[in-house]
């Protein structure tokens, strides 16, 4: 299947690093969008992360071109239009972000790319009929007959938070609940002040914790509508450079003990590669490179007087989250 890669920034850079490095490589990376075009700088990004370390086979560049070795040559872009045209992708993998490259994509003029993953929930894109929302490994059996033309991947909180309610509500009863996200920086903050968006997020990354509301539940709501108005979260970004941990408190109907919780996320239907369990009292550098979406931390689990459990997990929101994007986009080849 050809794949069209848009934006290389952190999570692009992750899906194309797994592209290129795949064992059994069915998605065959036909081209690039990255509004900086400069294939020198962008193959030395790709070779050479400062977190995940170098990578095996190198990526080497033309002039407008990357290449990698038993590969056709790679041609990189500036313009989402002309690349769809240039290179006719089967499956475009859009981590842009971009309004912009968003609305093309959706239109129906440019046809000649069939499928659409998306790494954001853009209004753009949510609010089409022919859009499906994807969590890998709760709700797959929804695109097994057939896949809506633009996927999104509804980004790295909701791949933790959805398989993690999935799994206890298979046995447990949530009525209500609160989570808190400590998440590591990204590219969207300053790493000096500097006037952002909102007061907290102008200031410096590297030297504060930033408290910032999580209001949008939708995408939760989607997927379990009795917690609509009764689910609410908050973040605070943490001067690390990977790996998020969140913690959550839900009230229960049915009465629980520590034993419970841990039988039923022992007897989940989720698969281990997207829900797994951690007993041992680890830290955020243990899962540089996990792939899982949500990894319960098994020295958290607490009950309170049988109706209150607390429980959290560690997710690596860009790691674990282009790993998803790579198992769409490989379902999407077998499925079509």
């Amino acid at each position: 299947m050809k794949v069209l890669l848009v934006g290389l920034g952190r999570i692009g850079k992750l899906v194309a690093r797994k592209m290129v490095a795949a064992d059994e490589n069915n998605l065959d990376w036909v081209g690039a969008v990255e509004k900086t075009r400069d294939p020198e700088i962008l193959s030395y990004l790709l070779n050479h992360d400062s977190t995940y370390g170098a990578i095996a086979p190198k990526i080497r560049h033309t002039a407008d071109s990357f290449v990698v070795s038993g590969q056709s040559d790679i041609p990189l872009f500036a313009d989402v239009s002309l690349a769809i045209s240039e290179t006719n992708p089967d499956l475009v993998i859009d981590c842009s972000g971009s309004h912009r490259s968003a609305e093309i994509l959706v239109k129906s003029e440019y046809e000649q790319s069939r499928y659409h993953l998306f790494a954001q929930a853009l209004d753009t894109v949510k609010l089409r009929n022919d859009t499906g929302v994807w969590v890998y490994g709760v709700n797959d059996s929804d695109f097994d007959d057939k896949v809506p033309r633009n996927i999104i991947n509804p980004g790295c909180l909701n791949n933790c938070l959805i398989p993690l309610i999935a799994c206890l509500t298979e046995k447990i009863e949530i009525i209500k609940g609160t989570f808190v996200s400590v998440h590591s920086v990204t590219n969207t903050q300053p790493n000096l002040d500097r006037a952002q968006r909102s007061p907290r997020w102008s200031r410096a990354s590297g030297s504060n914790l930033i408290p910032s509301p999580h209001d949008s539940m939708g995408l939760v709501n989607k997927f379990f509508p009795h917690l609509e108005g009764r689910l609410i979260g908050r973040t605070v970004r943490a001067p690390v450079d990977h790996t998020s941990y969140v913690t959550c408190s839900f009230e229960v109907g049915n009465r629980v003990d520590e034993q419970a919780i841990l039988d039923c996320l022992a007897s989940t239907r989720i698969a281990s590669t997207v829900l797994g369990m951690d007993h041992e009292p680890l830290v955020s550098s243990d899962y540089v490179t996990d792939p899982r979406s949500c990894v319960i931390d098994g020295t958290s689990i607490r009950v309170v007087d049988g109706y209150t459990m607390l429980i959290s997990a560690w997710y690596n929101n860009e790691y674990g989250f282009a790993s998803r994007m790579i198992n769409i986009a490989d379902r999407i080849n077998k499925i079509i």
